[in-house]
C-alpha cells in the first residue's frame, strides 16, 4: 500500500512540475462569427407532407439523399468566413432541412494540422458556429442544429506535410445526422 501511495505521489509530482515547465502559449481570441456576408435569396420553405401507411416512404431513400446533400463545406487557411462554394452547399442543406423538419444535425468543425491544438479547437468551433449562424439565419431552428469542434484531432487526410491541397481538405465542417 505504501508503494502504491508513493508511486501516486511521484507521478503527480512529475505531472505538476512537467506542466509548469511548459511555456504558456498565447491563444488568439476567436470572436463569434458575424452573420454571413454573402446573402443569397432566402429559400422558401416547401409544404411538408407527413408520410402515411400508404406512402412508399423509405428511410433508405432518405439516407441516399442525405449523403448527396450533407457534404462538407471548406474554409480558407486560418479563417472561418463562409466561401462562395460553401454558400451554395448550405443553400441545398437549408432546403433539405426545410423539406425534412424532423431531421436534426450536428455541424463538426475541423482545422488542418498546423497550429496548436487549443487554437485549432477554437477555429473549428468558429467554423461550426458560422455554419449554424447561416442556417438559422435562413429559418432553420437552432434546436435542430448542434455544433462541435474536433480542431486538428480528426483530419480527413492526415500527415499532409507541406502539401497545401491536402491541408485544404482538412479545413472543413462536416455534418452528421442526429435524428431523422
Amino acid at each position: 500500500m505504501k508503494r502504491f501511495l508513493v508511486m501516486v505521489f511521484v507521478v503527480n509530482a512529475i505531472l505538476l512540475f512537467g506542466l509548469q515547465g511548459c511555456a504558456a502559449k498565447k491563444i488568439a481570441k476567436i470572436e463569434t462569427p458575424p452573420a454571413p456576408s454573402v446573402s443569397p435569396a432566402a429559400p422558401t420553405p416547401a409544404p411538408v407532407a407527413e408520410p402515411s401507411d400508404n406512402d412508399s416512404f423509405k428511410i433508405g431513400a432518405m439516407d441516399e439523399k442525405i449523403k448527396k446533400i450533407l457534404v462538407p463545406v471548406y474554409f480558407e487557411y486560418d479563417k472561418f468566413d463562409l466561401r462562395k462554394d460553401a454558400i451554395g452547399t448550405l443553400e441545398k442543406i437549408t432546403q433539405f432541412l426545410n423539406d425534412n423538419p424532423s431531421v436534426r444535425i450536428v455541424c463538426e468543425g475541423s482545422a488542418d494540422e498546423r497550429g496548436s491544438a487549443e487554437y485549432n479547437m477554437g477555429l473549428g468551433d468558429n467554423r461550426a458556429r458560422a455554419v449554424k449562424t447561416y442556417l438559422t439565419g435562413y429559418g432553420i431552428s437552432g434546436s435542430r442544429l448542434e455544433t462541435t469542434s474536433w480542431g486538428k484531432e480528426r483530419p480527413a487526410f492526415p500527415n499532409c506535410g507541406e502539401d497545401e491541397s491536402c491541408h485544404s481538405k482538412n479545413r472543413r465542417v462536416e455534418f452528421k445526422v442526429l435524428a431523422k
